[in-house]
C-alpha cells in the first residue's frame, strides 16, 4: 500500500538504515531536506523495505502520536 510523501520522510528521518541514493534526480536535494524512503537504497520499486523496517518504524511513530 502507497504511504503518503510526508510518511515516507518520517519514517526515513528515523531508521537508523536509511542511506540515500546518489541517482542524478536527487541533485537539486543539496539546498533541502530530501530524506525520504523514495530515495533510499533499501526502498524497491514496488514501495516496499527490502531490510523490512518500515512498518516497524511507521507503528513506533504512530504510537508516538498518540
Amino acid at each position: 500500500m502507497k504511504r503518503s510523501k510526508q510518511t515516507y520522510k518520517n519514517v526515513a528521518r528515523h531508521c537508523s538504515s536509511y542511506d540515500r541514493t546518489t541517482a542524478s534526480e536527487l541533485s537539486n536535494c543539496v539546498d533541502e531536506d530530501c530524506t525520504s524512503c523514495l530515495n533510499c537504497s533499501h526502498f524497491a520499486p514496488d514501495e516496499h523495505c527490502i531490510l523490512d523496517l518500515y512498518d516497524h518504524i511507521e507503528h513506533g511513530l504512530n504510537q508516538a502520536d498518540r
